[in-house]
């Protein structure tokens, strides 16, 4: 997993901040990466993507949110071909274990953590935010994969632990207020979307590489 996550994690610079992507899909020399909209959203500059050999691109025209949620993707172009990670039918399990990687703000080189499933909400949190788990994600890793134990990839980081819960960061999609016990639980995991709110819009009758693929070049 960890190999894998090497050759599908990416670094996303956005002016004075950077974060994390994942490459999903590959079209001729065009890359999808998969990523958070909170990364790509707030600096209208110049943004680029490092992938895994060191190698700089630029990403290519403006990077497109994915509804409501905190997912967005944006694209490169490269003639080199890199890896792309592969996305199981089967969601992830509580118990399961896990493999978490990002870039870490400031960092150059790839973080990888392990854990496993603590949390699979049946109610979402605001932006897609459902499944918890207890790798230790840091600042910069948002928008990095999250693997399970076969390979697949089954979601993409987006927060870590320890958020005050005072702020309502832990209410559901529909305003209500989760048990103290479940909050507790809440607290100490990290949290990401899980993969099939991709595969939403992937499986949408005009598809990625249609509808997606067209906005940026």
């Amino acid at each position: 997993m960890e190999n894998l996550a090497r050759q599908t994690a990416v670094r996303i610079q956005t002016g004075k901040s950077s974060g994390s992507g994942t490459i999903v899909r590959r079209q001729g020399q065009t890359y999808t990466v998969l990523t958070n909209w909170h990364v790509v959203a707030f600096n209208r500059g110049d943004r680029t993507i490092v992938t895994g050999d060191g190698l700089i691109h630029r990403s290519l025209g403006v990077p497109k949110r994915l509804g409501d949620t905190d997912l967005a993707i944006a694209l490169f172009r490269s003639a080199i071909e890199y890896k792309v990670a592969p996305i199981g039918a089967s969601p992830a399990a509580v118990g399961e274990p896990l493999l978490a990687a990002g870039f870490p703000a400031g960092a150059e080189v790839l973080t990888v953590a392990r854990g496993f499933v603590e949390l699979l909400l049946s109610k979402s949190l605001p932006q897609g935010y459902s499944l918890g788990y207890t790798n230790e994600v840091k600042i910069g890793m948002s928008g990095g994969p999250i693997f399970n134990a076969k390979g697949f990839l089954v979601g993409i980081n987006g927060r870590g632990k320890y958020r005050e819960p005072d702020f309502g960061v832990y209410a559901f999609e529909d305003g209500s207020e989760p048990t103290p016990e479940l909050l507790e639980k809440m607290v100490k995991s990290s949290w990401g979307i899980p993969i099939s709110i991709y595969l939403q819009f992937v499986s949408s009758d005009l598809g990625v590489s249609d509808e997606f693929v067209g906005f940026a070049v």
